[in-house]
């Protein structure tokens, strides 16, 4: 286990030690924060800036700050893996590896809407499934947002084994 998160950090810290990169890490995180705090300011009618910040709990800033960053580490891991193979000229199998962890990224970032009812309310809204969803989710919400954590970490891991070559087919 001691391996695994020194092997996390020395790549998160390769990846990160271009400044273009780390420029891009540090504005992805302020977007994806920004993000988590106006989808609901524009799905929910009637919604205003003020009442958002006052309705999320200490937790829910720290929650999606933490999301925020497995997000924008994902996408710096993608772009450097990108990089990679570009140089090497192996497009097509960087493609489909990145959109797959793209892909899995992309769904745990939306399964982390169970940290907001109403932004799981709009989104479900959105995707038509009715309102016992959401409270089925809502009573529940803890185990959504782990699995959601779990997801990102686990499409960290295989960005990584990518980034380190450790793994052909990542």
């Amino acid at each position: 286990m001691f391996n695994l998160i020194l092997q996390f950090y020395l790549v998160t810290k390769r990846v990160l030690a271009s400044r273009s990169r780390f420029f891009i890490f540090a504005i992805t995180t302020i977007a994806f924060f920004a993000l988590f705090i106006i989808i609901p300011l524009i799905t929910i009618p009637g919604n205003d800036l003020m009442f958002q910040l006052n309705i999320f709990r200490t937790r829910d800033y720290f929650i999606m700050a933490f999301l925020a960053i497995l997000v924008s580490l994902n996408l710096i891991f993608q772009i450097y893996s990108f990089q990679q193979k570009q140089e090497q000229k192996n497009l097509a199998q960087s493609a489909t590896a990145g959109a797959t962890t793209g892909i899995m990224g992309i769904f745990a970032g939306v399964v982390s809407t169970a940290a907001c009812a109403s932004c799981l309310a709009a989104l479900f809204g959105l995707i038509g499934l009715g309102t016992g969803s959401v409270f089925f989710v809502l009573k529940n919400q803890s185990y959504f947002l782990i699995g959601a954590i779990a997801l990102m970490l686990v499409s960290l891991y295989f960005a990584a084994r990518k980034v380190n070559k450790v793994c052909k087919s990542c």
